[in-house]
């Protein structure tokens, strides 16, 4: 896989500088082929820029991620391993990957859109609900708890193990088609998908990983693993045991929500 992503990016560069220059700000770029920056959001985790952006030509805004292609391994395997759960309504929406060349120093960068979660992240919404006071009322619990399993369902029928379920990383993309009943929280209007896959890896890789227990090192927020994750070095989708569930990585602990 690794090798595969460096022909395509070699390729990619050598085709890209001829047509894809683009202008550019402080941050090297403003705008992609198909986008055009709104406002920069963050600087993101393994040397990523955020920033949320539109659509050329189309009203839609996108979140837009990117990197310098020499820092853009990670960024690209987070968009390959994305791509296979296309379709799945209760995760974060890719809209693809384009690269584009900095007009200033020449440099290729490697854009990945997303859809716009416009309602932020499930952790603010825990502490900024009811007026600050925290928790969420029990009908959001278990509409969002509903569509997280669903969307857990999904990548671990794909063969893959997201390994960093937690609030910060549930994000709240309004749903059009639902009206939202008198009394109801503002957040009943949102969809809860599950979103970056930095660290999500295949069954394949996990039982590669065990095999070889000086590779292993701990991954994810431990604040939100299953203790055998850290006790036992488990990891992995949900595994049943008999009458009992028992969750060695992609966990969600009740108490912490």
């Amino acid at each position: 896989m690794e090798e595969r992503r460096r022909r395509k990016a070699v390729k990619l560069m050598d085709d890209l500088k001829e047509f894809c220059v683009m202008s550019c700000c402080s941050r090297n770029i403003h705008g992609g082929k198909t986008w055009e920056e709104v406002k920069h959001i963050a600087h993101g985790a393994r040397n990523t820029t955020i920033s949320l952006a539109k659509q050329v030509g189309l009203p839609q805004l996108v979140v837009v991620k990117y990197a310098a292609i020499d820092d853009s391994d990670t960024l690209q395997r987070q968009s390959e391993v994305h791509a296979k759960f296309q379709g799945c309504p209760y995760i974060l929406r890719c809209y693809g990957d384009e690269y584009c060349t900095a007009k200033d120093n020449g440099r290729i960068i490697y854009n990945v859109l997303f859809e716009h979660a416009s309602g932020g992240n499930l952790a603010d919404l825990i502490k900024t609900s009811r007026g600050g006071a925290g928790g969420l009322p029990e009908s959001d619990v278990k509409s969002f708890t509903k569509s997280i399993l669903l969307g857990l369902d999904c990548i671990h029928n794909k063969g893959y193990a997201h390994l960093d379920i937690k609030p910060k990383n549930i994000l709240l993309v309004p749903d059009l088609s639902k009206k939202r009943k008198r009394g109801a929280s503002a957040s009943a209007a949102f969809d809860a998908k599950i979103a970056d896959f930095w660290i999500a890896k295949s069954s394949k890789q996990i039982l590669a990983e065990l095999r070889w227990e000086d590779r292993w090192c701990l991954e994810g927020t431990p604040w939100y693993m299953s203790p055998e994750a850290i006790a036992e070095h488990k990891k992995g989708p949900l595994r049943y045991m008999g009458s009992r569930v028992r969750c060695g990585g992609d966990v969600m602990r009740a108490a912490r929500f």
